[in-house]
């Protein structure tokens, strides 16, 4: 994976003592340390860190089987990032790919070689992006998870059990079809646990939002 490190202004974080290099403005400025906002993580062992300088593009909890196999629990919390805001700061990732069951497209994990953590996803699908293993941040409650910025996707393979919050934008699969077109998001207006009677809604075409 290529990642994009910034240039232009190199800002020390007081508390970790990481440096991070800046690009210069549009207007051929300088970056104001001061106004960044600088939000790292990394692995267990601490040899992998990276840094992400903007809040994310999106949220997603993604339910579907590479997921639950690769952060061995329910779903994976996802915070997405363009990859010019996103950079690693120390360290060298290893990767491992696997061709999406669903697209065909690449997916690359990459993670720590000497502890093993997961940190983040490369998506060929969605070159521009890089989607982090959201409990690998510093402050992993750092980024808003509210409706208006998050969606579940793969609910057909989310594990019974599991609580979707009332209000979410949810998918059966994911958000977008192969070819690009954007399919309509089912939101529960109430808790919905999954395996629950209401499941079946789910096969309804269009926005359904059920009573609370």
């Amino acid at each position: 994976m290529l990642l994009h490190y910034w240039w232009g202004v190199r800002c020390r974080n007081s508390k970790s003592g990481f440096v991070v290099d800046y690009p210069s403005e549009p207007n051929g400025g300088s970056a104001n340390c001061r106004r960044m906002s600088l939000n790292q993580g990394g692995c267990l062992c601490g040899a992998v860190r990276y840094a992400a300088n903007s809040t994310p593009v999106r949220v997603t909890y993604c339910h579907c089987k590479f997921c639950q196999r690769a952060t061995g629990s329910a779903y994976l919390v996802e915070p997405i990032f363009q990859k010019t805001h996103f950079a690693i700061i120390s360290g060298k990732p290893a990767t491992y790919a696997q061709a999406s069951e669903g697209s065909g497209k690449r997916v690359t994990i990459n993670f720590c070689s000497t502890c093993g953590t997961k940190l983040f996803l490369d998506l060929e699908r969605f070159p521009e992006t890089v989607g982090v293993y959201g409990g690998t941040f510093d402050d992993p409650n750092w980024f808003e998870r509210t409706p208006q910025v998050s969606r579940h996707i793969f609910l057909d393979s989310a594990l019974n059990g599991t609580v979707i919050p009332a209000g979410f934008r949810t998918f059966r699969e994911h958000a977008w079809l192969n070819d690009g077109t954007p399919v309509e998001p089912v939101i529960f207006g109430q808790p919905h646990a999954i395996g629950s009677k209401h499941l079946g809604n789910l096969g309804h075409p269009g926005t359904l939002v059920l009573p609370s």
